[in-house]
């Protein structure tokens, strides 16, 4: 008991202690210096703030802001004129650093402490800049020369400049606008937000989102267990995600979207879309455009115009319409619904309903919903003209069948009960215990119901 209550009263102590009164101190250091053509600026710094400004004169100018906090003013002189700005130019280069002293502490604090160094640095925006800084936000504006910028636990910004830029980061977020070059960005748990890229993108990223939009070139993201929005890219886009969303808008460029664990959104137009490893779902508006991709781990939905759509391996049903273009889709495990015209039609290892509606297309279609060895099926309707229509049922269906064409002949290969008159054109009757609904119309085609086994 006496030992728990001296660690109380020492732990109530150091609150105490930690509590008292600070003396501030503040220096500045200044210095000015002419670049030569071609040399660059290198800013190696911790524990603090880094601005940089840029103007079209050769000229360096380095302020930096020293504050140190301390027990008492006499402490928190001495340990800031100890700290040192170290700004030398060698051939190629001009160099800053910051060096710090040893911070001697203890247990109660009478030694603590605090310290930050602030620079605000102009210099010629075509001299290239190399940045190291750890525990301090940087911030560059109008750079018109290549740039790389590492940091740790500091925010960046990035904006009005021109230039190769590589940007890497981490525990914070980066923000990059107005950019003429390619910006490559690297970060770790931090966001990322880029606008307005005359150039390429490419975003590597954990655990925070990722947005970017107004990129001229092409634009290339791999995230993981965080958003992914990309809007307005001229170029192909890339998208690679684990464990979250992924949304892109994108302009007369290509897009691809690979590994994304979370749902998938992906509009563009003149361009194809490809998309594979979908975790959650799938969304694709386009125009004019190619429209290719497989493993959705739920529904997908596509509309489409002027061109070809193709999907397979979904988990959920699927949503296609399309116009002057054709549709295929394979291996879905839900219902397929379909609009198109001016094109065919070819659905394979359906389990659920079928529904297709076309025009001037011939349509294909088989359904696995027919094994009824538990007496289950799916109801099937498809319609269309100035084509023919061939349906292929698998197992042992059961079916209420209702077959009509002109200018044309219906052929049934299973055995059905018939109702009603027979003729070439039109077909009504039973398959097995006819528990759900086939109905198939055509105008100038002929329709087939065909086994699933045979070829076709």
């Amino acid at each position: 008991m006496r030992n728990a209550t001296k660690l109380i009263f020492l732990l109530a102590l150091s609150s105490s202690l930690y509590g008292l009164d600070r003396e501030e101190y503040t220096r500045n250091f200044d210095k000015s210096f002419t670049l030569h053509a071609g040399q660059s600026v290198r800013v190696e710094h911790r524990m603090g703030e880094i601005v940089i400004h840029t103007h079209p004169q050769m000229e360096l100018i380095i302020h930096a802001e020293i504050r140190v906090s301390a027990s008492d003013q006499s402490r928190a002189r001495e340990f800031a004129d100890k700290i040192e700005i170290l700004a030398e130019p060698y051939q190629s280069e001009y160099s800053i650093r910051t060096h710090y002293p040893e911070n001697p502490s203890s247990f109660f604090g009478f030694n603590r402490v605090s310290y930050s160094v602030r620079y605000e640095i102009t210099m010629p925006e075509s001299a290239p800049l190399n940045i190291r800084n750890e525990f301090g936000a940087v911030s560059v504006t109008g750079l018109k020369a290549n740039g790389d910028i590492k940091s740790s636990h500091g925010a960046i910004s990035f904006q009005d400049a021109a230039g190769t830029q590589h940007i890497e980061d981490s525990f914070a977020s980066v923000e990059v606008s107005h950019n003429s070059g390619d910006v490559v960005i690297a970060n770790t748990n931090g966001s990322v937000k880029v606008a307005d890229i005359a150039g390429a993108l490419t975003v590597t990223d954990r655990f925070a989102s990722v947005s970017a939009e107004h990129i001229a070139k092409d634009v290339k993201i791999s995230n993981t267990n965080g958003t992914v929005e990309v809007s307005d890219c001229g170029s192909f886009a890339t998208i690679g995600n684990a464990f979250a969303s992924v949304t892109v808008h994108n302009r007369n460029g290509k897009v691809e979207a690979i590994n994304i664990k979370g749902a998938a959104d992906l509009n563009t137009s003149f361009a194809e879309v490809s998309f594979s490893n979908i975790g959650r779902g799938l969304s694709v508006r386009t125009n004019n455009s190619h429209v290719e991709g497989s493993n959705v781990k739920g529904s997908a939905k596509i509309e489409n115009s002027f061109g070809a759509t193709a999907i397979s391996n979904v988990d959920g049903g699927v949503h296609i319409q399309s116009a002057n273009g054709a549709v295929s889709a394979t291996d879905i495990r839900g219902d397929a619904n379909v609009k198109t015209s001016f094109a065919g039609v070819e659905l394979q290892q359906v389990a659920g309903a079928i529904d297709v509606d076309n025009q001037n297309g011939s349509v294909n279609a088989t359904s696995d919903a027919g094994s009824n060895s538990q007496n289950v099926c799916r109801p099937i309707s498809i319609h269309t003209s100035f084509a023919p229509i061939r349906i292929h049922l698998a197992g042992s269906p059961n079916y209420r069948v209702t077959a009509k064409t002109s200018f044309g002949k219906v052929r049934s290969e299973i055995p059905l009960m018939v109702s009603g008159s027979v003729s070439d054109d039109a077909l009504s009757g039973t398959m097995g215990a006819g528990l759900c609904e086939l109905r198939l119309t055509d105008n100038n085609g002929t329709i087939e119901i065909l086994k699933a086994s045979s070829s076709h």
